[in-house]
């Protein structure tokens, strides 16, 4: 074993008030103990504490005493200085520290002094009692106050369970469950009307909400009432009422609510996907579609491409529907092609206003001119020119098209 702050760390730790005690042969030497401290950060509980507990390598430490000692003691009665011993959280990678005034299991266990001393261990604490089999918090009784920044919420409910589900739920509101189709219970949650009993669902939720406010019923899943939420399915139907009410009429995809094979749904009143670095690829087998009731909006830098399969000759840029729900089959313009017909056009027009200009009329006089039609092409001749003027500001020097 390893010490990896060198003996400095080691010799803080023996200094401080971590229980030092003698490692048995037995593994059944637990102790239940209350909580009256927990360090969190450099002034909670508090300075003095932050220090005691080995500063930054004391994070998650609590300051407890023997629960048949501490029963009838509220944080006001006690010194954590002096009367409390600490414990370490067993589990280094899975944060979940108690609550002030929660029950503890704790443990014996090898320590930086096992090191040096084999026999002398520290203590560890596995975690918290669940007295009131409530995921917000567990203290017998609450001290008003005892708790920082952590107050009690009356719509935080455990979540109704199924069989074989594994939940992990916060105290506030979030979770994650691991479930499964339950058809006989289809009636209880949103996602067992259809598919095979044991079919996976995973249910991810930040911000149940909870309708019976006066009722102790557990918390269920409901997609369109959660504040944010993903969904990955198996089989199962989701109800989910989409945010936009358009559609298009020409691609008949199927809505959310009846899709019943393998999908992920994020939920929320806003989404971003952002890349730092790179793209951002979306593939499909079939289509990628786009609803919303206000604006589509593509901002770009550099340029916006549409693209179609230019093999295949069926393969079309669509823009709009036709008012019966039908494809447009009115074809745009090719601004290049168009230009040249256009000026072709004008010098076609130009050259006969230079015609009719100097047109004249056989008379037994010789040939007179007509001013007339003298005038109109001279006129028709300014015309033109003007217009070959302004062809070559038609063309756009952004939008293009093959």
């Amino acid at each position: 074993m390893i010490i990896k702050n060198g003996l400095s760390s080691f010799q803080s730790y023996i200094s401080q008030g971590y229980t030092s005690t003698y490692l048995p042969s037995s593994t059944n030497n637990t102790q239940i103990g209350k909580v009256f401290g927990v360090v969190l950060n450099e002034t909670t509980p508090s300075r003095e504490a932050f220090e005691k507990a080995g500063g930054y390598a004391g994070l998650g430490a609590i300051f407890y005493m023997d629960y048949n000692n501490s029963k009838a003691l509220s944080p006001d009665n006690v010194n954590i200085l002096t009367d409390c011993n600490i414990a370490l959280p067993f589990n280094p990678n899975i944060k979940n520290y108690p609550l002030v005034e929660e029950i503890i299991i704790l443990i014996d266990g090898p320590s930086p002094t096992s090191q040096y001393f084999p026999t002398i261990g520290g203590k560890y604490y596995l975690g918290v009692v669940n007295t009131w089999n409530n995921p917000q918090q567990n203290a017998p009784i609450s001290t008003p106050g005892s708790n920082e920044n952590f107050s009690e919420s009356n719509d935080i409910r455990p979540l109704l369970p199924f069989e074989g589900d594994l939940i992990i739920q916060s105290r506030k509101g979030s979770g994650i469950r691991f479930g499964t189709t339950n058809k006989n219970r289809s009636d209880e949650n949103e996602w067992s009307t259809i598919g095979q009993n044991g079919d996976p669902i995973t249910i991810l939720i930040n911000g149940y909400i909870t309708t019976d406010t006066g009722s102790l019923a557990p918390n269920i899943e409901e997609i369109n009432k959660e504040m944010s939420s993903i969904y990955m399915t198996s089989t199962q139907k989701i109800p989910l009422l989409p945010g936009a009410l358009i559609t298009n009429p020409i691609f008949k995809t199927l809505p959310p609510e009846s899709y019943i094979n393998s999908q992920v749904i994020f939920n929320s009143d806003r989404i971003i996907i952002n890349s730092k670095k790179d793209e951002i690829l979306l593939f499909a087998k079939t289509d990628i579609e786009l609803n919303t009731d206000n604006n589509i909006i593509l901002n770009a830098g550099k340029n916006i491409h549409l693209n179609i399969e230019g093999k295949n000759k069926n393969s079309k840029i669509l823009l709009g529907t036709k008012p019966d729900g039908t494809v447009p089959d009115e074809p745009v313009l090719l601004g290049g092609q168009t230009h040249d017909l256009l000026l072709e056009m004008c010098n076609t027009l130009r050259q006969l206003a230079g015609y009719l200009a100097s047109a004249t009329a056989i008379t037994s006089d010789g040939s007179l001119p007509i001013p007339a039609i003298n005038d109109g092409g001279i006129q028709l001749f300014n015309d033109v020119a003007n217009l070959i003027d302004k062809l070559d500001t038609i063309q756009s020097d952004k939008v293009f098209t093959v």
